[in-house]
């Protein structure tokens, strides 16, 4: 038996009186998710326990079968594990997003999804100017970049508060900077680097083309290094993991997941949808089981761009759903989707409500279900509350 979770990240929204009342994955056609509904079982998982945010790294940690209150750090800690940056036991490490300030406001928490190569041009100018035995930025993908503080823990660092820059765009930047004891050092980076990043070049450039400039570091999701026991230990499978994203494939390096590149794949909208089912597909000639992240519908909802978040359902559907049920019958593979987290448009950010999902395969019960989307889900009396035992019920059932 071979297992599959497909994660289109963020996918799950409210009903929006532009589509009539429905949501995105209501409006999208996505007959190949609606069949497995049908051919399964559906229902909703709580993915953020109560107390966390409703982030990916925490939804992501449930999805895999960790419990975020036994596992969880931080998320930057998972991202460093994915570029290869070995954390001391008492190093504290910072998720660092090159953001586009406006007017003392948060305009924009991804500069404009400034391209990999701006990035780390810009990274190696923080590091001539920002960086100490203490302190050093480390490229990541686009604005996804990283900072470590060695011995951080010894100041606090991994209790100050921070927040998510998609959390507030449009809200001034004064009132959300890290706050705590040991926040004031943290504070004067980010505010340090924007008189750095002003006049850069590769600002200049954007601007003269009418992108918005990476004129900030926003610090955030920090963390020490996490004690988590690895996946095939604890589920007994050999397992692999497939996202654009830093932090998802470095939990999967984290909990001994092998990462699986696909050429193509960018976190968004034109991410190489088919690339990626491909991938899934010759992996599991060799492994049990692959988890397979789609970014894109979640940053439709962050950009509130309702016609990209139903286009980017509709890829998924067609070209990884699809694919996979083009190559494998449902006696000999067991799949699960399931979004991370709601992603709603007319929020911009995530919120914490239990997730839809579906599962289907051999031996997994015929719920009838229309559909799969999240209305459908409501209706399930399949709920559960700890979203960490979704993977269980998709081995054992």
């Amino acid at each position: 038996m071979k297992y599959i979770v497909i994660v289109p990240d963020g996918a799950a929204d409210y009903p929006l009186e532009i589509l009539g009342g429905k949501t995105p994955l209501e409006a999208a056609e996505t007959p190949n998710m609606d069949s497995l509904a049908s051919k399964g079982v559906i229902g909703r998982a709580k993915t953020v326990p109560e107390g966390f945010r409703p982030a990916s790294d925490v939804a992501n940690l449930s999805l895999l079968g960790y419990s975020p209150e036994l596992y969880y750090t931080g998320r930057a800690p998972f991202e460093a594990a994915n570029i290869g940056v070995e954390l001391g036991e008492k190093d504290i490490a910072f998720r660092c997003n090159f953001i586009t300030a406006v007017d003392g406001k948060l305009f924009d928490y991804s500069a404009g999804h400034i391209s990999t190569r701006e990035s780390h041009t810009l990274v190696d100018y923080l590091n001539q100017h920002l960086s100490s035995d203490r302190i050093k930025f480390y490229a990541g993908v686009s604005y996804r970049n990283l900072m470590v503080y060695k011995e951080g823990l010894d100041l606090g660092l991994d209790k100050i508060e921070c927040f998510p820059p998609h959390d507030i765009m449009g809200k001034p930047i004064d009132k959300y900077l890290p706050r705590g004891k040991a926040a004031a050092e943290i504070v004067a980076l980010m505010k340090e680097s924007e008189k750095l990043l002003e006049t850069h070049e590769v600002n200049s450039v954007r601007i003269d083309l009418k992108e918005n400039p990476a004129n900030m570091i926003w610090l955030w999701g920090q963390g020490k290094k996490p004690q988590i026991e690895d996946f095939v230990s604890r589920f007994g499978l050999r397992g692999g993991v497939i996202s654009a994203v830093d932090l998802i494939k470095g939990i999967g390096k984290t909990i001994s997941l092998e990462v699986i590149e696909v050429e193509g794949a960018t976190g968004y909208y034109d991410t190489n949808y088919a690339g990626k089912a491909e991938a899934a597909i010759e992996a599991l000639k060799r492994l049990d089981f692959v988890y397979i992240h789609i970014e894109a519908p979640d940053e439709a909802g962050h950009n509130e761009d309702t016609q990209m978040k139903i286009i980017s359902l509709e890829r998924i559907d067609k070209l990884v759903v699809g694919k996979i049920l083009e190559k494998f019958s449902l006696d000999e593979v067991r799949i699960l989707i399931a979004p991370d987290h709601f992603t709603p448009i007319s929020l911009r950010t995530h919120s914490p409500e239990p997730v839809p999902f579906l599962v289907a395969g051999k031996n997994i019960p015929h719920s009838g279900a229309g559909s799969f989307c999240e209305r459908q889900a409501q209706e399930s009396s399949l709920f559960f509350e700890d979203a960490s035992g979704l993977i269980n019920y998709l081995i054992k059932e």
